[in-house]
């Protein structure tokens, strides 16, 4: 028999051999996986042309498309370009005389004659709220120097504001060859003009009169944009209507703190029109007022119908052993907290999956980002959540483990009696 002491040191070694053996990772036990839950219906908007645009009037975020990028002919929707270069370029007490040019461009006009004489502001209310290409015209040649000009200088100002599917004929909006716009383009431009404060307040006019030379009473006009009329939220802008443009109208509104545009191309009749800009603008005002992402979580853009809530505070998703310790594990939870509302197709079926490792490897520090809790609908992801460690899992030390040896021996002993 081997003396005392030999055996006590190969029982040592035998104990440091077997607790290098045991691992330091964390074994991972799924919990039950937190269900997302449907809190309001949001109907994504229905309307009667395959052109159309939304954006959010501040940001300029694309809230609904509807080939946002295809070239059409834009009509009067135009003006909104006239006017701010005039804007941009003249006094608005600048006296105008009318020339020949500008009095002869026919279909919705002021009536203008040759040598009427107007002012900047005048006109503007004339080319905007009445949609007179006389006026237009008029402007046009004032600020430009000939027609000609004015429209390589409108040309020009599209291309500064990366107007990419856009090119400027006339300043009026009168079918032309060459002379098209796209919703998207049209949504920038629109929202570059409501920065203009006079812009602004010309386009929510309802009603304005002047007072022509040589005639015997004012002329009095309503805003062509019968939008304005239906809700006091709304804030403009302008119409468009030509046999290629069919009608069309860039609308904006604002309502409880949110700001819209809407942008809708080749519509059939001025029913459709006004109807499918109050909707969009609508929907857009119930887009913007849904909650924000909390912190850890990240989101992928979404064509929304349903607004589904997908926590209110962190989540316990997971469990992870403490190596060598048969009696404790960690909670791995969801990162950040508060509720989060994003948009799925309506009827669409909603998946969960825990993405996450099934062994982790230790030391493990407290919020260190372990996984992600991914929410799918139709296969494309709606939402991740990163899972973090709710506190630190340390290394096991060599003491530690040949602990853990020994307990575990001495618990195989008396188990054998």
């Amino acid at each position: 028999m081997l003396p005392i002491p030999v055996l006590a040191l190969i029982t040592v070694i035998g104990l440091v051999i077997a607790a290098s053996m045991v691992p330091s990772t964390s074994a991972v036990a799924l919990s039950t996986v937190p269900q997302p839950k449907v809190t309001q219906v949001l109907t994504s908007p229905t309307v009667h042309v395959s052109n159309a645009i939304l954006i959010n009037a501040d940001s300029g975020d694309v809230l609904y498309s509807s080939n946002p990028d295809q070239r059409r002919a834009i009509g009067s929707t135009t003006k909104i370009m006239t006017a701010i270069l005039v804007l941009e370029s003249l006094p608005l007490d600048r006296v105008v005389t009318v020339s020949p040019t500008a009095a002869s461009v026919g279909q919705q006009s002021l009536g203008l004659k040759p040598g009427d004489k107007l002012t900047v502001e005048q006109l503007l209310y004339g080319a905007l709220v009445h949609s007179g290409n006389d006026a237009a015209c008029a402007l046009a040649e004032a600020s430009g120097g000939s027609i000609e000009a004015f429209v390589g200088q409108m040309n020009a100002k599209a291309r500064d504001l990366g107007l990419t599917n856009t090119h400027f004929a006339n300043p009026d909006g009168l079918d032309a060859p060459g002379h098209y716009s796209s919703p998207r383009d049209l949504a920038i431009l629109a929202q570059y003009a409501m920065k203009n404060a006079e812009f602004r307040k010309i386009v929510g006019t309802v009603n304005y009169s002047l007072t022509l030379p040589g005639r015997s009473a004012p002329f009095s006009f309503q805003n062509v944009n019968r939008l304005l009329e239906t809700a006091d939220w709304v804030t403009g802008i302008k119409t468009g209507s030509t046999d290629d443009a069919q009608f069309c109208l860039v609308a904006s509104g604002s309502r409880d703190g949110a700001s819209a545009i809407s942008v809708v191309l080749g519509e059939s009749n001025w029913t459709n029109t006004w109807a499918d800009s109050e909707r969009l603008l609508n929907y857009g005002f119930r887009r913007e007022q849904m909650p924000d992402a909390p912190s850890g979580m990240s989101l992928e853009g979404y064509s929304s119908v349903e607004s589904v809530s997908l926590n209110e505070s962190s989540m316990v998703v997971a469990r992870a052993t403490t190596p060598c310790r048969t009696d404790d594990s960690i909670s791995l939870v969801t990162a950040g907290s508060g509720t989060i509302a994003v948009t799925v197709p309506a009827g669409a079926k909603i998946a969960e999956a825990v993405e996450l490792p099934k062994t982790l490897s230790t030391p493990i520090q407290q919020g260190e980002i372990l996984g992600q809790l991914v929410y799918t609908a139709n296969g494309k992801t709606l939402a991740s959540l990163n899972i973090v460690a709710s506190q630190t899992i340390p290394r096991p030390s060599l003491a530690t483990r040949m602990k853990y040896c020994c307990d575990w021996l001495g618990h195989k002993i008396a188990a054998s009696f």
